[in-house]
């Protein structure tokens, strides 16, 4: 869910993203939109590869150095034990974080578009059909369980998570993992009935895509700023779990010993190692530290 709904800059830190979910599976970005879904052609895959080389360039030339800027610039924020971390900080890195993504759909929304406009009857219903499957898929894992069940499964997987980041945690930091739990609302049916609401607008317009001038138009619309269609009461469980989410980290900060302040900065200083490691910019060969 993380292609779509992005969990904030530094809950990529906290849920272990690192590098591979943007950069070197860019090659299956694009594909992982429609070749996952649509058996494509000679013709399709010929495209697809040509624009895939240009989205790959301008990829690592533009937002990979982005990406390692925004990670240092947390990293030193996270130092200074001093000076905690404040939710409006925060929220300013997950505000860039969507910038960077809205800026990639923009760039590969055209892509995707091209493909969908040279699609067959037979190529356009297999895509829904795998679509389906999907959404039978995600509501398996995360709808249809008993409500304890899924409580429990998403404070392991937050845990898990942490550990990884900022090692062992104590049980004053456990409770607030708790607490952060507790406090999230539900949002896993809305999340379902925004993706076939989603669907269903992409097929309407498909069905019109080879007389329909506009149709291109409005499927990159459709692609670069889909939160257009969610309804008033999934925004509002966004904005009150993102809160909740901020507020965690801001907590936790606050929790941190300094040996787990020190393994948290020593990851983040690696991650954007890696990003300067991908990118295009010469520029980009040291590797500043935060300890």
């Amino acid at each position: 869910m993380l292609k779509r709904t992005a969990f904030l800059l530094l809950v990529v830190v906290l849920a272990g993203c690192g590098p591979r979910l943007v950069y070197p599976h860019l090659d299956w970005l694009v594909p992982w939109y429609v070749s996952d879904y649509i058996s494509l052609d000679r013709d399709q895959k010929t495209m697809l590869e040509a624009r895939l080389s240009r989205l790959l360039d301008w990829h690592c030339r533009t937002q990979l150095p982005a990406y390692a800027t925004a990670l240092r610039s947390l990293g030193r924020d996270l130092a200074d034990n001093s000076q905690p971390v404040t939710a409006a900080t925060l929220q300013a890195y997950n505000t860039r974080l969507i910038e960077l993504w809205k800026e990639l759909m923009r760039q590969i929304g055209p892509d995707i578009t091209a493909i969908l406009a040279m699609s067959t009857a037979a190529q356009i219903e297999e895509l829904f059909v795998n679509l389906e499957k999907q959404n039978q898929k995600f509501n398996k894992e995360f709808i249809d369980q008993p409500p304890d069940a899924l409580f429990q499964n998403r404070e392991d997987r937050m845990a898990k998570r942490t550990r990884y980041w900022i090692s062992k945690l104590n049980s004053e930091q456990t409770r607030a993992l708790a607490d952060w739990n507790s406090q999230l609302e539900p949002i896993a049916v809305e999340w379902l009935q925004n993706r076939e609401v989603i669907q269903a607008e992409a097929r309407r317009l498909l069905a019109r895509r080879q007389d329909d001038p506009g149709f291109r138009a409005a499927m990159q619309a459709l692609l670069i700023t889909p939160e257009n269609l969610r309804s008033q009461e999934y925004q509002r469980k966004i904005d009150v779990n993102t809160a909740v989410t901020i507020n965690f980290i801001v907590k936790l900060d606050r929790l941190l010993t300094p040996d787990q302040r020190s393994h948290l900065l020593d990851r983040i200083d690696s991650l954007a190692a890696d990003f300067d490691a991908l990118s295009c910019d010469p520029a980009r060969s040291t590797k500043p530290t935060f300890n």
